[in-house]
């Protein structure tokens, strides 16, 4: 029989326990050697840890004190409250569903690489947005200025793809040497970032398939077979 700290956690209990102790994210990232991504998707309602992280995570908010009979009961009270007062609480509570569904093609391996890249480039977002909009000499754009924006362009640009490449879904080709049109150049962009290879794509394109050469080995795996 599973024991109390096999149960599985939901992000909801996490977020309870975690307030309950009043800890940060980060006090409990610090404290569990978890991953800081996987934390905060979690809890935000768009991963699901495996189960040995939940145990981690459960035993870790026990040792703490926390007491998931409480919480549980706190969490059906405060969801039959936001049953009754939706229109309130709607916007500010998180809600079952809110998340995406991750494409069963990718690996996960793949989904740790694409997180984790997606969480250095929230960091970034920050650093470029928080950064001071500076006019040139003759007015206009200053150079630093004009080089943060068109980063920041990138960088959401990216993040864009990442996600939908967790749907299983890759909106670009790969890098092509002469570009024709604006995806072209996105993705001449884009092979400069860790996260290229682990869409599948590929320095260059592939050289183009011959016909002949199938037809040939077809023949040539025909005439052994007779001898």
């Amino acid at each position: 029989m599973a024991t109390k700290n096999q149960s599985l956690l939901s992000y909801q209990q996490s977020q309870a326990a975690r307030a309950a102790l009043t800890l940060s994210q980060k006090n409990v990232i610090d404290q569990t050697s978890i991953q800081a991504y996987k934390i905060k998707q979690f809890e935000a309602g768009r991963y699901r840890l495996d189960a040995i992280d939940q145990k981690k995570l459960r035993d870790f908010y026990e040792t703490q004190g926390a007491d998931f009979d409480e919480i549980d009961a706190g969490l059906k009270s405060k969801q039959e409250s936001e049953i009754a007062d939706s229109n309130m609480q709607r916007g500010i509570t998180p809600r079952a569903g809110a998340g995406f569904l991750i494409s069963g093609e990718v690996s996960q391996d793949q989904v740790d690489s694409v997180l984790d890249r997606m969480e250095e480039n929230d960091s970034r977002i920050a650093e470029l947005v928080g950064s001071a909009y500076q006019t040139g000499f003759l007015g206009g754009v200053s150079d630093e200025s004009d080089a943060a924006m068109r980063e920041l362009f990138g960088i959401l640009a990216e993040s864009h793809l990442l996600f939908r490449f967790l749907q299983g879904k890759n909106v670009i080709e790969p890098a092509k040497d002469e570009p024709k049109t604006i995806g072209d150049m996105l993705s001449q962009w884009f092979k400069g970032s860790p996260a290229y290879g682990v869409m599948g794509l590929t320095d260059g394109d592939a050289p183009p398939k011959s016909k002949a050469k199938p037809k040939e080995k077809a023949e040539a795996t025909a005439d052994e077979s007779e001898d």
